[in-house]
């Protein structure tokens, strides 16, 4: 990845297509409109918007990119946006402020990892971080959570033990790395790979940390964290339960063909943003994906959220999802 592919991906996140906005009013499917941050997620739900049993339910499908919460807050309390990809984090802050939303599965398991120097040494635990210098971005929102959750397991306290920095974004962390202004990053993918691809081009070969199975490592469990899904809007599946079902389907076979044809889903991420096919062939290869039907993963939500929110009660909307969050 060069730097004019890094400044169209911060262009992509600073802006959002512009496209008309419609609902999808009961019986009468007029245009389902959905959503999705950049990333994979965009990739599984760009697949299930193609898929041929949802086609003949809703003939007319369009995505669209969200740049930031406050953003899908808006398009969702208007109906402007009936389902959409995201965290799960801000999928329970949204239930939590009262956005009428039902989180429809969880596809997402792991895609959060740290890039290092290879001149600081090896970086093969979070240990190995003592004395560093770590840029973060988003403050306060899951890539930090998880970090400083990891730190603390570790015996490794912010300022004492490693300097951490943030960032408003991960392009400006990625460019402080680059740089070699910041001695590991954190990046969720496809910037992780992004950011590989880009130091190799200045000759640096970066070491890699994968955080899930650093969180079974030092927290137990399997290497899985429940990080992003889909949802839609509550009266989508009151009013529409049959077209909620074969979407939910939908997603379950898109994840299936990602999984098992890498490049194409590349090849379609490609066309759907500013990164590469090799981005996403990387991204791809790093990303735990599995479809989980939210209900069934709400073991799994409940324990990460609870502890990323020792740290911070407002990264879920200041308290645990009650039932009605999830869907069956």
């Amino acid at each position: 990845m060069n730097r004019r592919e890094l400044l169209k991906l911060a262009a992509c996140t600073a802006f959002t297509s512009v496209a008309p906005l419609q609902r999808v009013f009961a019986g009468v499917p007029d245009k389902l409109m959905a959503a999705s941050p950049l990333g994979l997620p965009l990739v599984i739900l760009a697949r299930a918007l193609q898929d041929p049993e949802l086609k003949k339910l809703i003939p007319e499908r369009e995505l669209l990119h969200w740049k930031d919460p406050d953003q899908l807050r808006a398009w969702l309390a208007r109906a402007e946006v009936m389902v959409t990809a995201t965290p799960t984090n801000v999928a329970a802050s949204l239930y939590n402020r009262g956005v009428p939303v039902v989180l429809m599965n969880v596809n997402v398991w792991g895609t959060l990892g740290m890039l290092g120097l290879d001149t600081q040494g090896p970086l093969s635990k979070v240990e190995d971080l003592a004395g560093r210098h770590v840029g973060v971005p988003w403050r306060g929102d899951m890539p930090d959570l998880v970090f400083r959750y990891l730190l603390d397991k570790a015996g490794l306290k912010v300022g004492r033990d490693v300097k951490v920095s943030y960032q408003s974004s991960p392009f400006e962390t990625v460019q402080m790395y680059v740089a070699q202004r910041l001695d590991a990053a954190v990046l969720p993918e496809p910037m992780r790979t992004a950011t590989r691809l880009q130091s190799l081009q200045f000759g640096q070969v970066p070491n890699e940390l994968d955080l899930q199975q650093e969180w079974a490592r030092l927290a137990g469990g399997d290497p899985m964290l429940p990080q992003a899904g889909v949802l839609c809007r509550r009266e989508l599946l009151e009013q529409m339960p049959e077209q909620v079902e074969v979407l939910q389907q939908a997603i379950g076979r898109a994840v299936h063909w990602v999984l098992g044809e890498p490049e194409a889903a590349a090849r379609l991420g490609a066309r759907s943003s500013p990164l590469s096919q090799q981005v996403y062939e990387g991204a791809i290869a790093r990303t735990t994906l599995k479809v989980v039907n939210a209900r069934q993963a709400r073991p799994a939500l409940e324990d990460f959220f609870s502890a990323l929110a020792e740290l911070s009660s407002g990264f879920i909307g200041g308290k645990l999802p009650d039932t009605d969050f999830y869907h069956v």
